[in-house]
Parts: C-alpha cells; sequence; structure tokens
C-alpha cells in the first residue's frame, strides 16, 4: 500500500510522553488500539491508534507503545534498525512464523527475546516512480518484523538480525549459527540471457521451443 497499510490490530498501552511532544507525562499510560503504519522513506515506520476517548493519533514510533503500564522505555534507535525505504508498503502476518519465538541482538549488543507478529516489506511504486531509494536492490533492501518483546516493548527487526524458533524444525539456540550468511547482490531472472530465444512457435499447451543462439550450426 501507498503511504498507509492496515496492520493486524494490537491491543497495548501508549506512553503519556508521545501525546505530550516529549515535554512530560513520562508515567502515564494509556490503553489504546494500533491499527495502520506509515511508510516514509527517512523515518522509521510510524503507527496509527485509537483510544479509549476516541481520540484517533497519528505517526507514533514502536517505541510509544508498551504491552502493559510501568514498562521500561527504550530509545527507538535499540528497537528499529532502519528507517522505511519507501512509501510503498506491503503488511504479511507469515503462517510459518505466527507467534514464534524470536531472538536478535540489539545495536548494542543486547539480547532481547520476543514473539512474531507481522512482517513489513517495501517495494517501489508503478513504473512511473522515481527509483529513488533502496527498496529494490537485492543487497540493501530489509524487511521489517513487527516483535511483541519479553520486556514489555515492541521492536522492529530485519531477518538477518533475527533467530527464530521452530520446535518442529528442532531449533537450537545455545548453537552457533550453521553459516555465515551474506547479503544477497543478485537480481534473479531467467529472461536475461542472451543465449536462449523462443522461436515464437507454441506446441500443445505453451510446450514452447527454445533455439541455442550459440549453438554451432
Amino acid at each position: 500500500m501507498y503511504l498507509n497499510a492496515n496492520i493486524p490490530l494490537i491491543e497495548c498501552y501508549v506512553r503519556g510522553n508521545y501525546l505530550r511532544d516529549q515535554k512530560d507525562s513520562h508515567d502515564q499510560y494509556f490503553w489504546c488500539v494500533v491499527f495502520g503504519v506509515c511508510s516514509m522513506p527517512k523515518q522509521a515506520p510510524l503507527f496509527h491508534f485509537m483510544m479509549e476517548d476516541g481520540g484517533v493519533w497519528w505517526r507514533a514510533p514502536i517505541s510509544a507503545f508498551c504491552q502493559s503500564e510501568g514498562v521500561k522505555e527504550q530509545p527507538l534507535n535499540e528497537l528499529v534498525l532502519w528507517d522505511s525505504f519507501s512509501y510503498d508498503v506491503a503488511v504479511t502476518t507469515f503462517h510459518q512464523l505466527a507467534g514464534a519465538k524470536v531472538q536478535f541482538t540489539t545495536r548494542s549488543k543486547q539480547k532481547l527475546e520476543g514473539r512474531y507478529l507481522f512482517t513489513l516489506d517495501w517495494t517501489e511504486g508503478d513504473y512511473q516512480t522515481l527509483n529513488f531509494g533502496y527498496s529494490a536492490m537485492p543487497d540493501q533492501s530489509k524487511t521489517g518484523n513487527v516483535l511483541a518483546l519479553d520486556n514489555g516493548n515492541y521492536a522492529i527487526q530485519p531477518n538477518n538480525r533475527c533467530r527464530f524458533f521452530d520446535s518442529n524444525m528442532g531449533v537450537d539456540w545455545s548453537k552457533p549459527p550453521l553459516i555465515n550468511r551474506l547479503v544477497n547482490t543478485h537480481t534473479w531472472s531467467v529472461e536475461d540471457e542472451p543465449r536462449w530465444t523462443t522461436t515464437e512457435t507454441e506446441v500443445g499447451q505453451y510446450a514452447y521451443e527454445y533455439r541455442d543462439t550459440q549453438a554451432k550450426e
């Protein structure tokens, strides 16, 4: 979706200081329902929510929210690693990951654990949109997994910072990673090889014949 997207509802508390421009009310907490996300480049993902008095608030960072009153606030840059990559964002709850236990390491090397809620993923708009950012670059774009942390806060972390737990797959966090993974730099396509071309004839159920342009006559 462009700019705004629906998310799975999160019932939680919003910290009063985010309703008061950080001037006061740091010790106040208000129950709310977070219902949407806003994606703008150069800003962290921002969230929309409704409060019990009917008030709707727009564009609060994930650090504004906590799962219960009195949870100690953590710096936003400890909870979120990257700003939004574009105005176009997709929201998906992956069945394989839904509710899974997750472990990640913050910027300050602190290990935190929580549970997976859903994923934010970015792309570029239609062909008329200027490709001004990193969302389509395979070695730069990252997803954002939204997590409910065990310490009562929420976080957004990319796949390469997360370790998911799945007992059915025999995952064991006490063991080191199986391999030192490198970020993919390739764009995968099956239509960019000049060697193969179709004969422009169709046989049966789209059984194309391919001609090897490099084959010796």
